[in-house]
């Protein structure tokens, strides 16, 4: 982009914002942040990326990197977009009130790379202890000595992993201003949890393996269907890796929630978590991508 913005971007301005202010905002507001703020603003508006460049007349890509974080605008760059945003003027000074920091790119990218890892071994451990489970079903207490040191080392070692796994989507979640994801990575590391310190002292215990199970199902499908629905509400901006995981993890969902298809549901779940793997991974590039862009020009403007 030129730099070059119309002051009358979106026609009347409704509001008016100095350009000292907005200098004084990004000096004390970061990228991400300042995109993510952009971002939440325009989404409270109920305003889509190309209704906002058709009011601001500014290119697409322009609006997708300062939102992303990949560029610090010049300051009447930002106060066009709020304008037609319709952002207050008490709203810009009090932008350093807000309680969370957003993860920065550097840290993001090294929490992906890490959950990603994690996650690789986190499918081995899952695979593995499936086959525990089976065995466990299928031949019962009967199997030698031995096994319960390995079943709940393995289930130790799933619970571990999972938690690993699952932060970096809760990482992710926070750098794209998304609650949902946040809040349902939270609640599924608390439930596996519980489930699988259950499976352990049930083992010892040698109470029924099968009480409760129906109640987990529930659980988890209700879960997975609002961890797919964040995935399904970020599509629309990112990619359709996210649409394609967001159905696939509904479709994991649903099936738990009938119960009946549980057992079909636990092959859609490794699906899943497959494509999650994948989302890591494409996070990851995108970062890197974003972090080489830096380097080469930490004071690139529009």
């Amino acid at each position: 982009m030129s730099g070059q913005i119309r002051l009358n971007c979106g026609g009347v301005s409704t509001i008016s914002l100095q350009i000292a202010m907005v200098k004084q905002t990004i000096l004390t507001m970061k990228q991400p942040q300042l995109g993510q703020k952009i971002q939440e603003w325009r989404k409270a508006k109920g305003m889509t990326q190309e209704e906002l460049v058709e009011r601001c007349n500014i290119n697409v890509r322009t609006i997708q990197r300062i939102e992303a974080g990949e560029v610090a605008p010049r300051p009447y760059t930002v106060k066009a977009i709020l304008e037609v945003l319709e952002v207050k003027s008490e709203e810009v000074k009090e932008l350093k009130l807000d309680g969370e920091e957003p993860a920065k790119p550097d840290q993001l990218r090294a929490w992906l790379r890490f959950s990603f890892v994690t996650g690789i071994i986190y499918l081995i451990f899952a695979i593995v202890e499936s086959v525990l489970d089976m065995a466990l079903v299928t031949e019962g207490r009967s199997i030698e000595t031995g096994f319960g040191m390995l079943y709940t080392s393995v289930k130790m070692g799933v619970l571990v992993l999972f938690i690993m796994f699952t932060s970096g989507f809760f990482k992710l979640g926070q750098a794209h201003g998304n609650i949902l994801i946040k809040l349902v990575s939270i609640l599924m590391i608390g439930a596996t949890g519980i489930f699988i310190v259950d499976d352990i002292l049930t083992y010892w215990n040698g109470t029924d393996i099968y009480s409760g199970l129906i109640f987990r199902s529930i659980v988890a499908g209700s879960l997975y269907v609002l961890f797919a629905t964040g995935f399904l509400l970020m599509a629309r901006e990112r990619s359709k890796l996210y649409l394609m995981t967001g159905v696939i993890g509904l479709m994991t969902g649903v099936s738990f929630l009938t119960v009946v298809f549980a057992i079909p549901g636990l092959v859609l779940l490794t699906v899943f978590e497959v494509f999650l793997l994948v989302v890591l991974h494409a996070e990851y590039k995108g970062q890197a991508s974003t972090e080489s862009m830096t380097l080469v020009g930490k004071a690139q403007v529009l």
